[in-house]
């Protein structure tokens, strides 16, 4: 008894009757100590309590303890079999994700493209700005009749719902072997480069053909990686469209595919940077044909290898930290080799860039307002490389010795100039004019009616800032040349010019009822975007696929104006003669876009927003 026990005299011995083998909770049982078995706690988890829970293996469900010994005996299992694989039958089977050649064949069935009136009816697309919401368009009663584009859906361009090109698959007598005969390699190399650079082609024309065309296996490191090799090959094919060819394209992807994926694991001397030229052609790729979610990923996976590989600091002036995580040998930092010379260090260079452009094009066209922003606009981040050259017009001497980077973006955006011939190379300006066009667009999704003071007083600024950049920029740009059609600069020096007449309306266009001044300023840019002069569009042939997002924003422009002109006809008769002019501007800018989406899903969606909104009005 109790009493008895605390005056200290002793209870009688009676036989204790040992608990059952599995009565004792977990926690005693790991620690090898009596329990009373009582529940739902014992007596010694209830007296000295722990971080476990009392648990006993025969509770109503299985104990995390119980679990977690399960876990343990699986991974064990696993370890195991990983370690002898002909002794054991594995426990998960593998099988190849890819279809052959003579499976595409038998998926495609929706009629070619070529062949088939352009959709009436879209699906659903990611947001394109200015019609991704109804907060991004101009006020007026008009539209909010648009459905608004849902995010992270794909486009196609029939019923069916395959997210690449929709053509008839034909056989290919070469699929079967490595790579394609010479002949159809140079033919695709020679259609490839006359529209490489508007795709963020970095590399030197000249080295990278010589190269490609060497008498070595594939993956030789004389040559460029197979993943590259075949992107470029795909693109040729794509770009050509020659009846023959164009049940190739599919099958052409998925080994393009394929190899880009395995490309960083070889022991290729430029495995990085032509992988990351591999990412770059297959974003603008996916971004030309509508398949938008595959866009989106090759850009993240380029902004990856960009800045995972040091790209962003070539020449930089600041001392660099290295990293923290060893994720090459003897745990430090990767980085890549020294450049063997001043061609490979431009490439690099121009390689930083041409990804920092395609997520400029990617992050506005894609995104909502509010969201055009990214990993290189993330706080901390500092880019020092130099602007990029012309790489077409390389020379040994282009880029000075001497020459370092510091904070190269952000130095531009605050006005300062920059002392080097490089800085105004025809790249380096379509690259500025990304950046202005980008700026602009995030500062139109941070702006909002209710605005505290303290907002409105930071955001007057910024756009201030940006509105006399692009001034600026403007002046120092000049009008657009008259240029032969088959100079190869005259795609980039139309770009560039579109992207800062876009970017001052993403910057005017949400003011534009309310201050006639930014209302001029977005229909005088409208206008240069439409106005070719002499240069015969047609020409061209293939455009930057940013160009549909920058046309169809003059075009809204129009829409929106030819509007507000009919709603006070009524009142001012002349205002008939002010309508007939942004009409033949409107049916300008519709004329683009109707050339370049014959061959384009994207623009083909565009042009179809554009003319629904304009049936709305």
């Amino acid at each position: 008894m109790i009493s008895d026990s605390l005056k200290g005299s002793k209870a009688p011995n009676k036989p204790t009757k040992p608990l059952k083998r599995g009565k004792a909770c977990m926690s005693c049982r790991f620690l090898k100590i009596k329990c009373d078995g009582e529940k739902p706690i014992c007596g010694p988890c209830r007296n000295h309590p722990r971080d476990d829970e009392c648990e006993y293996a025969d509770g109503p469900g299985r104990s995390r303890t119980k679990t977690l010994e399960d876990t343990v005996s699986r991974l064990e299992a696993r370890l195991l079999e990983l370690e002898n694989p002909d002794s054991s039958t594995p426990s998960v089977v593998l099988h190849d994700p890819y279809p052959s050649p003579f499976q595409i064949q038998r998926l495609s069935k929706s009629p070619p493209l070529h062949l088939s009136e352009p959709p009436a009816v879209f699906g659903p697309l990611s947001p394109f700005s200015p019609t991704s919401t109804t907060s991004s368009l101009p006020s007026g009663r008009h539209w909010n009749n648009f459905s608004t584009l849902r995010e992270k859906t794909e486009l196609t361009g029939s019923s069916g719902s395959s997210t690449s090109p929709i053509r008839y698959p034909i056989a290919m007598p070469y699929l079967g072997i490595e790579e394609p005969p010479y002949g159809h390699l140079q033919a695709s190399l020679d259609v490839f480069f006359l529209h490489a650079p508007q795709f963020g082609f970095f590399l030197n024309v000249n080295s990278f053909r010589h190269s490609a065309l060497l008498a070595f296996n594939l993956g030789h490191p004389s040559r460029p990686t197979p993943g590259l090799l075949n992107v470029v090959h795909l693109l040729g094919i794509h770009f050509s469209q020659p009846e023959a060819l164009q049940g190739q394209e599919s099958a052409l992807l998925t080994r393009a595919v394929q190899y880009v994926a395995t490309d960083l694991m070889s022991t290729h001397p430029n495995k990085v940077i032509h992988t990351l030229q591999a990412e770059v052609l297959l974003a603008y790729y996916f971004f030309r044909t509508g398949s938008l979610l595959e866009a989106k990923c090759r850009t993240g996976t380029a902004i990856s290898l960009a800045l995972g590989s040091g790209l962003h600091k070539i020449r930089s002036a600041n001392f660099m930290v290295p990293s923290t995580i060893g994720i090459g040998s003897h745990d430090q930092a990767y980085f890549l080799p020294h450049p063997s010379d001043t061609l490979q260090e431009a490439e690099r260079i121009n390689g930083f860039w041409a990804v920092l452009v395609l997520h400029k094009f990617i992050t506005v066209a894609l995104e909502v307002p509010a969201h055009v922003c990214g990993a290189l606009e993330a706080p901390g981040m500092q880019i020092d490389t130099p602007w990029p050259i012309d790489i077409d017009q390389f020379e040994e001497g282009i880029i000075p010795p001497e020459l370092q980077g510091n904070s190269t973006v952000r130095a531009f955006l605050n006005g300062y100039l920059v002392d080097n011939r490089n800085s105004d190379s025809s790249t380096a300006l379509a690259t500025k004019a990304a950046i202005l066009f980008h700026r602009a667009a995030h500062l139109t999704g941070q702006w909002s009616p209710n605005m505290s003071p303290r907002d409105k007083v930071a955001y007057d600024a910024a756009a201030k800032s940006v509105n006399t950049l692009l001034d600026s920029f403007r002046t120092n740009l000049g009008p657009i040349p008259k240029l032969s059609p088959r100079d190869p600069s005259v795609r980039t020096v139309l770009l560039t010019h579109a992207l800062v007449d876009a970017a001052s309306i993403k910057l005017h266009w949400i003011f534009s009822y309310a201050y006639p001044e930014s209302k001029q300023i977005c229909l005088s840019a409208a206008r240069n975007m439409v106005n070719y002069g002499d240069l015969d569009l047609q020409s061209l042939m293939i455009i930057n696929p940013i160009m549909g997002n920058l046309w169809m924003t003059a075009c809204l422009v129009f829409v929106d104006e030819i509007s507000r002109t009919r709603q006070m006809q009524s009142a001012w008769p002349e205002h008939t003669s002010v309508e007939e002019e942004l009409m033949e501007s409107y049916r300008n800018g519709l004329k683009a876009m109707s050339l370049f989406s014959q061959d384009s899903i994207l623009m083909r969606y565009q042009l179809t927003k554009v003319q629904e909104a304009f049936e709305a009005i």
